[in-house]
């Protein structure tokens, strides 16, 4: 018999072919008209389509570090294995032992920037540190594990991106890990971006804080009006979209980036008669979804990226414990009601460009603790340092990704 294929039996596996790709381009269709719609979902909808996106694009994770530290890559849905931080709540135990112990002293041998020394000390309550998180089983959400975190990254390079409430997360980690004098390493470049690391040397590890204020990868132009975000002078970040700086990365294990936090005040910083407050207000969504979609894809490809949201302002004076969490109850003071814009719009790009980071949502536990705030110094944004608030991000930090 010939092994050569008759003209028929072509024919009928070439119509089998073309009829395969055409479903698979309907399919294709279908998919993208969906992703193009998602920025208008809410964001449990966007949670359950980001985890099927990610997960199907597990085979195209980074090479080298990434696989070495195991760290899933889908959007956390499995509360059982994390303890449920989403419908959660904050309960008060006077017997809670805290990670470190605040003390003015220690603070300013170690500070980062010495306003948190200042800021807690002068108008921080002293029991901040007794309120404990639980789940939605009651249950103590885990807390972290010093030891824990030193044999599990052990040798590693972690840097923490974003603004100064990453900052206060990196202090809080410092004291934790025990350290109460610290000369911190500033590391100079051609990027105003500014760096520091120290050696945590009991587990050789590298703790590193970059600053992310804003960015826009371009000027932006409708009509008559004009966005330039380099216009805003302090705060603008755009030299760490550029490939030598993107090329630092490369020098790490684990990037941390929480990356909101300053946007959101871009319209009163930039408002003229070219740039008016409103349009720019309606832009920043736009800039955003831009800056984050090349930063976070250049990032992730070679390094394990883990994409942070944390808080935003709130109302704080006045209140000695913690309240459950409205999206009605973030005050327009600084532009902070565009923060929940910019939280769907983070995991729509992540959704749609199939990034390859995980998503740690540490919002509902932070957004609930409004007495956790120097708010006597009108400051409903940054934590007191001497609170559980600050240290739940360590917490899910473990949980999520250290224990892993």
């Amino acid at each position: 018999m010939s092994i050569i294929p008759s003209v028929a039996y072509a024919e009928k596996r070439m119509t089998v072919g073309y009829a395969i790709a055409s479903f698979k381009l309907t399919i294709a269709i279908l998919v993208m008209i969906v992703l193009i719609t998602a920025p208008n979902l809410e964001f449990s909808s966007l949670r359950q389509g980001l985890t099927l996106a990610v997960s199907n694009r597990k085979s195209l994770r980074s090479p080298k570090r990434n696989a070495e530290l195991s760290v899933p890559t889908t959007l956390p849905t499995n509360q059982s294995i994390i303890g449920g931080v989403q419908g959660g709540h904050w309960e008060y135990d006077e017997h809670n032992t805290p990670p470190y112990v605040f003390s003015p002293q220690a603070c300013m041998a170690s500070f980062i920037d010495q306003r948190d020394c200042i800021k807690t000390d002068k108008y921080c309550r002293s029991n901040l540190t007794n309120w404990v998180y639980k789940d939605r089983n009651n249950k103590h959400y885990p807390r972290f594990d010093v030891d824990g975190f030193r044999r599990n990254m052990r040798n590693s390079r972690i840097i923490f991106v974003g603004s100064s409430l990453v900052r206060q997360q990196v202090q809080a980690l410092v004291w934790t890990l025990g350290h109460n004098e610290v000369k911190w390493e500033k590391t100079g470049s051609t990027c105003s971006s500014r760096r520091v690391c120290m050696l945590d040397a009991i587990g050789n590890i590298t703790i590193c804080h970059r600053f992310m204020g804003s960015m826009a990868t371009r000027v932006y132009h409708e009509g008559n009006f004009t966005l330039d975000h380099h216009l805003r002078g302090h705060g603008d970040s755009s030299c760490l979209l550029l490939d030598e700086m993107i090329a630092e990365f490369n020098e790490f294990d684990l990037a941390f980036v929480q990356s909101i936090a300053w946007f959101p005040g871009l319209p009163r910083v930039l408002n003229s008669s070219s740039s008016p407050f409103d349009w720019v207000s309606r832009m920043i969504p736009k800039v955003y979804y831009d800056a984050m979609n090349v930063f976070l894809s250049k990032v992730s490809r070679q390094t394990k990226t883990v994409f942070v949201l944390g808080q935003t302002g709130t109302k704080c004076a006045n209140k000695s414990a913690p309240e459950p969490f409205s999206v009605d109850k973030i005050p327009n003071s600084y532009g902070w009601q565009l923060a929940p814009k910019l939280w769907n719009v983070s995991l729509s790009l992540i959704q749609q460009k199939e990034i390859i980071v995980q998503v740690i949502d540490a919002r509902e536990p932070l957004m609930q603790s409004v007495h956790a705030h120097p708010s006597p110094d009108h400051d409903c944004l940054h934590f007191c340092m001497n609170s559980a608030a600050i240290n739940i991000y360590l917490d899910m930090y473990w949980a999520e990704v250290f224990s892993l």
